[in-house]
This record gives structure tokens, C-alpha cells and sequence, in this order.
């Protein structure tokens, strides 16, 4: 009997290599598993015993080891699965140690994945591109005594190498460039490992912009968007979700436990709270309010009763207010402490003691103002407003007419009620064929908000 020798001493891979990533392992033995898949695998004695279809995985101690090979039987067309010491050598085609009729049953263990269905075809985060890419290949390489998984391969060269296409111009093939990921950037969302879902770290996630963060779970599957929106912090996810496309805000919070939808709408600007409620069913929309902070569902349910297309509906509570006997160096302190948690902070309006709109403050003016004045001598008295009844139409004229960022709305004694900033009115009136021919990032730069 032949002497066993490690199955890696024995891997000739052909075709392209890319042998970054296995030189930082030691080895140059590499190989894609598409130059594997489809193999012949040949007994002890020569014969021709069926085709590799896959190989399974088992967690290692960096990297995914290859522990066993599956083939399907060109007798009975049956899968058959050995382990790795069951192979000599692959070479041209996989060689067994032993003969056909000795060829033990085996089955996948409880950690075992299988290439096919964990690895190829899953999406992963490029975080340098902002999107997402598909895995079409999987770079294996020996690690010490182990052939493992070292990288996936996102780009052109796999699907060809899948499609059996590489070698039909090696010139063009060698022109095209390398998209490969090694696995030690990949971070699979699943800790389990027993449904891999992979995406850049997640630490590197979380310090994207919300909007880039929104752009990426929109190409995800709802599952994927689910992890990734789980392993940001509270308030990114917030953020995040208010950035997101509606319709997959929809799909989004029908699969999520009413605990996480109200810790998120929590942290969300009011009137984004309330368009996101409105989209569950009355029962979950509900159950959510109930476990939301009781002051912050009051606001969430004051938006909820105005009517759609009216300003009530689009204004949000959250602004900046003093009094009138404010100092400027006390309205400045304000905004400090403010500042952080709201999103339009450039107009400062003054309100009574019954929250009455006497004025307002550009940031501009504040800048220019005496510390000695106070609220009630910088303010501009002659306030445009609108009635949280008004069209949205309404709100948007005035808006464009005076260049404003935001217009207050106040009831019909002049009580502050919220404001209407101009990104939520301009999202509301565009057509939504016409929100499709707009630029990529439309989204994102209507959430430029406190610029002078």
C-alpha cells in the first residue's frame, strides 16, 4: 500500500494563482475551488468513481479548514462524502487511498459547512466601494498540514473560472484585474458559523455615514440587513434607518421584535418615527408605542393624528427654543447641549412662557449679536409660519419663496408645535418616477442639514 503523504504535498493547481495571501502563510500551493469542482475522483486502483461537487469547512484556528470532499457516484448518482485522510493526492484528478468497494459512508458533523451553500453566492460589504459584491470563487491554500479557505474571489475572473471560461484567452484573462478578499478581512455575521453571512468588521461599519451604511442593506437580502443594523450601536442604527428607502424600511420592521423597532424609534427624529410606525399593522404599531420612553411616544402619537399631505404631518419636534429674557452667551450654552441631539440647529426661535412663537434667531445673527443682548432684542418679530394644518404644498412655497430651512409650526393661539424642514418637504412633493431618475445620491444630500 502506497505511504500516506499529506493531501497538500500533493496539490498541482493550474491556471491563474494568486499567491499573495499564501505566501503570508508559507505555502504557494494554491488552488480556486472552481479549478477543483468537477474533478475526477480515481480509487486506489484507477478507477473512475464519480465527480467532485463540493468540499466542506470546519472552523480552524484562524482560518476555515477543508475537512472533508464531496462526490456524486457515477453509479448510483448518489452524494458520497470522505474525509480528508481519505485522499492521496490531487493531482490532475483527486486520487483515493483506497479501492472502490471499500469506500466507507460518511456524513457532514453539526460544524461542518459545505462551500457551495455557506460561501459561494453570498454577498459581502466592500467598504471601500460603498456596495455590495458576490463571492464567485474561493482561493484554498495549504496552511501547515491543512488545505483551508484563505480568500473568495468578487470579481470577473470567478464567474469565467465558474462558467469554465478561464482559459479560453489568457491574454484577456491576465488583462483583467484582481478582486480578492482575503478571508482574515472577512467577518462572518453568524458566530455560529452555521449560516454565513459575510461583511467587512463590523467595527469598520459602524464608522460609516448612516446614508452610506443605508446605501449598503439596500442591496442586502433582509436577513443580512437585520444582522448588520443589529451589530450597530442604537444611535447609528437610527440614523441609519431614517436614511433607508421606505419600502425596505417596511420589509425591515415586519421581522424585527417590537423591543428593537421602539429602542430605534427612540432615537429617531419624531416625525421619521411617526412614517415608520404608520407603515405596521395597527396591532405591532401599537405594542411598539407601548414600550417606547412615555414622552417620546406622546410626541410619536401627536405626529400620528395629523392628516397626510398637511405640514402637521411632515413637521418634526425637535428644534432649538429660549425664552426671550435668554442671554446670547446662555443661548450659545443651549445650543452646546443641544446641538448633538438635533439635526437643524440654525434658527433659534423664541417662545413665551406659554410657548408662543414671538420670534426667531439665524445662527448668523446670533454670531454677530452683543453678549449683552438678550433673545427678545436680536430676534426677527415678523416670523413666517404655517398651521399644522396647511398643505405640504403650502409649507414648500414658502419655503422655496424665502430661501428658508425650516418654517415653524404653531397652532392656531401661536403655540410652537414643531417645524418643517425643507429636505422633508422636497421629499414629499417629488413624484416618485421622477425620485428615480434623480442622481444616486439624492438621499444623501437631502439630509444636508444646519448649513448657513
Amino acid at each position: 500500500m502506497r505511504s500516506s503523504k499529506s493531501i497538500t504535498d500533493n496539490i498541482k493547481a493550474p491556471g491563474p494563482l494568486w499567491v499573495k495571501e499564501a505566501a503570508s502563510n508559507g505555502t504557494n500551493r494554491v488552488s480556486f475551488f472552481s479549478q477543483l469542482q468537477g474533478k475526477k475522483i480515481v480509487d486506489r486502483d484507477g478507477n473512475v468513481v464519480g465527480k467532485l461537487t463540493d468540499l466542506s469547512l470546519r472552523p480552524g484556528e484562524a482560518l476555515l479548514e477543508i475537512s472533508r470532499i464531496v462526490y456524486t457516484s457515477n453509479i448510483l448518482g448518489e452524494k458520497v462524502i470522505l474525509p480528508m485522510s481519505s485522499i492521496f493526492s490531487i493531482d490532475g484528478d483527486i486520487r483515493l487511498e483506497m479501492a472502490r468497494d471499500e469506500i466507507p459512508p460518511g456524513r457532514l458533523s453539526e460544524r461542518e459547512l459545505l462551500v457551495t451553500e455557506t460561501i459561494l453566492d453570498k454577498q459581502i460589504v466592500d467598504i471601500d466601494g460603498l456596495k455590495v459584491v458576490r463571492v464567485n470563487d474561493v482561493l484554498l491554500a495549504q496552511v501547515k498540514k491543512s488545505l483551508c479557505l484563505v480568500a473568495v474571489d468578487v470579481g470577473f475572473k470567478g464567474i469565467l473560472r465558474r462558467l469554465g471560461l478561464s482559459g479560453l484567452s489568457r491574454g484577456l484573462l491576465d488583462k483583467l484585474p484582481n478582486h480578492i478578499i482575503p478571508w482574515s478581512y472577512i467577518d462572518p455575521l453568524d458566530p455560529s458559523l452555521r449560516s454565513i453571512h459575510l461583511k467587512i468588521s463590523r467595527k469598520t461599519i459602524n464608522d460609516l455615514h448612516p446614508a452610506d451604511i443605508a446605501d449598503i442593506l439596500e442591496d442586502l437580502s433582509n436577513k443580512d440587513r437585520l444582522l448588520i443594523l443589529d451589530s450597530l450601536g442604537e444611535e447609528t442604527a437610527a440614523e441609519t434607518m431614517e436614511e433607508v428607502n421606505p419600502e425596505v424600511q417596511a420589509t425591515m420592521v415586519k421581522q424585527m421584535d417590537s423591543d428593537d423597532v421602539a429602542d430605534i424609534l427612540e432615537n429617531m427624529n419624531p416625525d421619521d418615527a411617526a412614517d415608520l410606525l404608520g407603515m405596521m399593522s395597527e396591532n405591532k404599531a401599537s405594542e411598539v408605542l407601548n414600550l417606547m420612553d412615555e414622552e417620546e411616544a406622546k410626541e410619536v402619537k401627536e405626529l400620528m393624528m395629523y392628516s397626510d399631505r398637511s405640514a402637521g404631518s411632515l413637521m418634526t419636534t425637535e428644534y432649538i427654543a429660549v425664552p426671550s429674557d435668554c442671554s446670547v452667551p446662555d443661548i450659545f450654552a443651549r445650543l452646546r447641549r443641544s446641538g448633538q441631539e438635533i439635526d437643524l440647529i440654525y434658527y433659534i426661535y423664541v417662545l413665551s412662557a406659554q410657548e408662543q412663537l414671538l420670534g426667531v434667531i439665524s445662527l448668523r445673527d446670533l454670531l454677530l449679536a452683543d453678549p449683552a443682548q438678550n433673545a427678545g432684542e436680536v430676534m426677527k418679530k415678523e416670523v413666517i409660519r404655517v398651521l399644522p394644518t396647511s398643505s405640504v404644498e403650502e409649507a414648500t412655497n414658502l419655503l422655496s419663496k424665502y430661501d428658508f430651512l425650516s418654517v415653524p409650526v404653531v397652532d392656531q393661539d401661536g403655540k410652537m408645535l414643531g417645524i418643517v424642514t425643507f429636505d422633508d418637504a422636497l421629499d414629499e412633493i417629488i413624484p416618485e418616477d421622477l425620485k428615480k431618475r434623480l442622481p444616486w445620491n439624492y438621499h444623501k444630500l437631502r439630509r444636508v442639514r444646519g448649513v448657513a
